[in-house]
This record gives structure tokens, sequence and C-alpha cells, in this order.
């Protein structure tokens, strides 16, 4: 195990025992020194950070003038101050490792041979040296009598000792606490070492939290005698204990506010994005003028830059949640480079700028998340758009390893005002640009870098960057691309030949202007369609008509897509058995695992494309069960 993390583990503890007068040493299992306490580096007139590493006995060995070993363990015989000193090197037990100790037994070797007081006083000394000037107190099972000390009547607020019960010495404790300090003396009575308990003591006003350590004695017979108890105050440690529960639960509460905020906003703002693209991408098949479709293609633009930006600022937040999520899948990296390079290539000629890509010929199929990838070239390609004015920008795909092995690496190079050094390091950071001044003059959130950089991470690999200001900046990122088989290639346009021809689809959404995306996008597929606004209008449409497929949207009120689907499920006809797709933006993996329970067959995100309609249905058709992982 490493050093650190088993050092970790005990620094609490440690705070404790550094400052005691007695020699402390934390060690390995091998008796190396891990920590050593100021008076143990006192003792060997050394610093006690020099300790580390050192066996233990040799550096005692070094200072002893002799050394004993009896069934105690081993006494070492020191001269200081002009007479002798004998220290016991002792042994416990913190968090798993050794804890070395030295005990003064000068004393101890004198008065051995005293009577059962002079034996008694000894293990009071030994435990309360132990635990360090905390209280003590001491239980006689045989004659049922309590002793405590000044600092134990101090901790408990019993002046005198009328005032403990020795007939009842758990009394001290809160009641509830009770049960806790009897199994102790239990434990304590069948075993030599046990684990202290943290405890409350039954005294009026604020609780004052103990520590409470105990070591039992027993005869011949194995029966307790004796019963030394250490009792330290741990009330401001517990404070902060209990306060730093109460922060964890107030943390969780609030992500899950913020969680159920965001699906809401993430529904919210989808929706009607939906509806923008789903028509503008059905006005594509109506007869346009040439002006026309130049219109429409800047609309369809501006949509996917508005839905570009949307992605950015509910992805962030879904990152910061742990919510965001990979759906890795068969793609040409390729193709999808190429597709965002065509797309921003409008806004480089309308800047004077080019835009080309550089691509090695064999890069293949490869198993990544081509929307994820896709999101990072838009922010990085639309970057370099963005901050050059002269020139224009290269984009370079390159592949590398072969097999699981195998990496993609992706550079975007511009021409533009470069990044100073000294921006470096807050880069990456959201809501972050180089200056205030590059804001001003180009706009945007500052997010895009940091959802970049945090996409990529999660892609396995990296995003950095190199510039000189005013020359340029080249922006690279690496990604794990494991190469694999050839995905099925779909027609280019899925409206061709009607591929929904004879079909009977069911669209139900409450969204108006989403029922009418849906139904014309199905109906330009030759299918025929009804749409319904409501769970429960659904449910009694299926069992009137015998529906191909059934479109389900989940948020709707009064009864949302999964409870319509667990009804249609439990009708007892044919119609039970009605394929369900649900058309959601709330589209992470447990979202889809719980459409999957209720009984939905596959699921489609919002906004989304004739293309992934077509290949979520196909998939359906032939029986697959990968499209809840994969379709995104």
């Amino acid at each position: 195990m490493d050093r650190d993390v088993l050092l970790h583990g005990v620094d609490a503890a440690w705070i404790g025992i550094d400052g005691l007068p007695l020699p402390f040493a934390l060690l390995d299992h091998g008796g190396r020194v891990l920590r050593a306490n100021v008076a143990l580096g006192r003792l060997l007139s050394s610093n006690p950070a020099s300790l580390a590493g050192q066996s233990l006995l040799e550096q005692l060995n070094k200072i002893a003038i002799n050394a004993e070993d009896d069934a105690a363990g081993t006494t070492f015989h020191l001269r200081r101050g002009g007479g002798d000193l004998w220290l016991r090197l002792a042994f416990t037990d913190l968090d798993g490792q050794p804890l070395a100790h030295l005990v003064d037994v000068t004393a101890e070797r004198a008065l051995s041979r005293l009577g059962d007081k002079a034996a008694a006083n000894a293990s009071r000394l030994k435990l309360a040296l132990k635990d360090a000037q905390a209280g003590v107190y001491e239980y006689n099972y045989l004659t049922r009598t309590l002793w405590v000390s000044p600092e134990f009547r101090g901790l408990t607020g019993r002046d005198t000792l009328d005032d403990f019960d020795a007939q009842s010495p758990f009394s001290l404790y809160h009641k509830d606490d009770r049960p806790l300090v009897a199994d102790l003396h239990r434990r304590a009575s069948r075993h030599a070492h046990v684990a202290p308990v943290d405890v409350r003591l039954s005294r009026s006003g604020a609780d004052r939290w103990v520590r409470l350590s105990l070591e039992v004695e027993k005869d011949d017979a194995g029966q307790p005698t004796r019963a030394t108890g250490l009792m330290r105050d741990i009330s401001a440690q517990k404070r902060q204990e209990l306060a730093l529960i109460e922060a964890c639960r107030i943390a969780e509460v609030a992500t899950a506010a913020r969680s159920d905020f965001l699906a809401s906003v993430s529904h919210e703002i989808r929706t009607p994005m939906n509806g923008i693209v789903g028509v503008l991408n059905l006005l594509k098949r109506e007869q346009l003028t040439d002006q026309g479709h130049s219109l429409l293609g800047e609309a369809i633009n501006c949509s996917d830059m508005l839905a570009q930006l949307i992605n950015d600022v509910l992805d962030f937040s879904k990152i910061e949640a742990g919510k965001l999520e990979l759906s890795p899948t068969a793609a040409d990296p390729l193709v999808v480079v190429e597709a965002v390079t065509n797309l921003m290539r409008g806004q480089a000629e309308a800047k004077g700028l080019y835009l080309r890509l550089t691509a090695q010929d064999s890069v293949g199929h490869v198993s990544i998340d081509s929307v994820r990838l896709r999101q990072c070239l838009f922010n990085l390609i639309g970057n370099a758009v963005k901050f050059t004015e002269r020139g224009g920008v290269e984009v370079r795909l390159t592949a590398t390893g072969d097999g699981a092995q195998r990496r993609l690496r992706c550079e975007i190079a511009d021409t533009g005002i470069g990044v100073p050094e000294e921006a470096r390091a807050t880069l990456f950071d959201r809501f972050q640009q180089a200056d205030r001044d590059i804001t001003r003059r180009f706009g945007g959130t500052g997010l895009g870098l940091a959802i970049s950089s945090s996409l990529v991470r999660m892609m396995g690999g990296e995003l950095d960057f190199h510039s000189r200001p005013g020359q340029g900046s080249t922006f690279w990122f690496e990604i794990a691309a494991p190469q694999v088989a050839a995905a099925v290639s779909m027609d280019e346009d899925p409206l061709a030949g009607a591929p929904l021809s004879g079909l009977l689809i069911l669209v139900v959404d409450d969204n108006r202007i989403n029922r009418l995306v849906a139904v014309k996008s199905v109906e330009a597929m030759g299918a025929e369609a009804e749409a319904v606004d409501c769970g429960a209008a659904a449910i009694e449409a299926v069992d009137r008509t015998n529906f191909d497929l059934v479109l389900m949207d989940i948020n709707m009120p009064e009864m949302d897509g999964m409870e319509a689907t667990r009804r249609i499920r439990a009708l007892e006809s044919q119609a039970a058995a009605t394929p369900v797709i649900a058309l959601t933006a709330d589209v992470m993996s447990h979202q889809r695992q719980a459409y999957r329970m209720a009984g939905m067959d596959g699921v489609v995100a919002k906004p989304f494309s004739p293309v992934q309609l077509l290949s979520e249905i196909g998939r359906i058709a032939e029986g697959a069960d990968e499209g809840f992982a994969a379709t995104a």
C-alpha cells in the first residue's frame, strides 16, 4: 500500500498524538517509521520528519546503553541528566497500522514487587499516558467500586464520588448510547485490544461527546476483575463531523434539485427546438424559389448554431452534475469531420477565409460517440473561424495504433489572433476567454473550450494547444477510438422510395408543433399517421385501431408517456404488443432504462432528424436491442 495512502487515514488521530509529551511513532509492518511525534524526535536528537523510513529499533539501539527483552516487550536503558532512564517499547494499533510508544518504566522497575495497589497504579498510569491527559476511571468487578480521576470528574460534571452510581456505571452516558458502552465492556472482556466508541455524556446543557477506550484485566479463570477506561473529550471534532454530514446532506439535496431543474430546462428548451428543426427539415421538401432555398439554408444554419449553444449550456450543467454519459457507436470519423467542416465553411467564406480539411486515407470505422465528437469540432472549428480575420483554418485528422489501441488525433490550426501564454492556465475554465476585450469584440459564452475539454477527457483523451499571439493557434485533441466493423449504411435521403409505405403510425404529444413535425415526417416517408395529445387518448386509440407503431412523448400532463405505455401493455388484446418508441428530449442512460422498464421498444432524441427516426424504426423491425444504449 502506498505510504501516503497509509498516512491519510490517521491524520485526524495524529493531531492529538503529535503534541503528546511521550514518544510515539507510526510504523509500517516492517518496523520502519512512517511518522514520529516531536517527543520521539527530541529523544533521538533528530528532526521527526528525518526519521521517516528508518528502523525504529535501530535508532533506539544507537542511544541505549543496553536493551532487554522480556514478556512485556523490549526495555531500553538510557543515561539522561546524570541518572538512569528505562523506557519500554510498546505497541498498539491505529487504523490497522502499528503504533509504537515508549513508556517510562523507571519507577515500575523499582516498584515491580509491590502489592496490588502499586500494580493498579501502574496500569492507570500506563493507560493515562497512552492517550494523553484525559479522564481515567477504574471499575472493580469484584467489589463493584468505581474510581475516577479528577479529569474524569471534570469531563462528566460530577463533583464528588457520591455522584457516581457504582452499581450502574453506565448511567454516566446518554441513555441512547448506553448499549454502545455495554457492548464495549463485553468486547473488552473477550479481546485484548478493542476499538474505542464515541458516546455522549448524560449531563445538562449541550451534549458532550467523548471517545471511550477500555482495557479489562481477567483472573486465571478468564473472568473480568478490573476495567480501566480512558475518556477523551471530542466534542469539537464531533461537531465538525456532524456539520460535515449535514453539509453533505444539503449538497445532495441541492444536486438532486439541480438535476431536476436541468431535466425540466432541457425538456422545455428542446421541445420548441424540435419544432423549429423539424419544420425547417420539412420545408426542404417543398417547392421553393432559389432565394427561398437560400434563406432556408441560412435558417437551418442558425438553428444548428442555436442548438449548439443550448447543448453547450445544458451539457456543461450535466457534466458538473455528473449526468453526462457517452454513447459510442460504429462511425467513420472522417464523415463526422467532413460534415462539420462543410457546415462551418459558409461562415469562413463569409469572412474571406479558407477552411480546408486534410485527412489520413485509412482512418476507417471506429467506436466513438460521434455526437460528442461533432460537438467538440463545432466548438473548436467555430472558435478558429471566429478569432481569425485573415488567412484561414486547416483541420487535420490522423489515426495511430491498430485494433483496440487505435487513437484519433484532430488538429485545428488557424492564422488568427493567437492566445497569450498567461491565459493558458485558465483558458479551459468555464466562462473564460483570453481577455475581456476579446469577449466584447468577438462575443461568446466562454463555455465551448471548457465543455470540449471535459468531453475529450470523457472520451479517453486530452485537449491542448500551442499558440503565438498575432500568428495563430493550433488546438488538438487525441481520443480513444477502437477499430470496429463498418456500420450498415443508410440511404442518404431517408424519404426516397417511401420506406414507411403501408404503415399506420400513432403520434402522441401534448405540443401541437411537435405533433405536426412528427406526423409530416412519417407521412413524407410514406406512412399514414394519426395524432393525439395525451396519454389517455393514446390508450383509447391503440385499443380501437390496429396501429403498426406508436411515437410517444414522455413529459405530458395528467399521464406521462411511460404510464401510457404501461397501460397499453396491460391491454387484453393484440394491441398490447404494439411497438412504442419514446420521442423525447430526456435521453440519459437512467432515463432510457426507465423507458425500457415501462415497456417501450426504442427511443429517439428531440430534436430529431428523419434519418434518426427511420434508423430506430428499422432497428425495431429487425428485432435488435441496442437502441436504448446507442440512439441519440
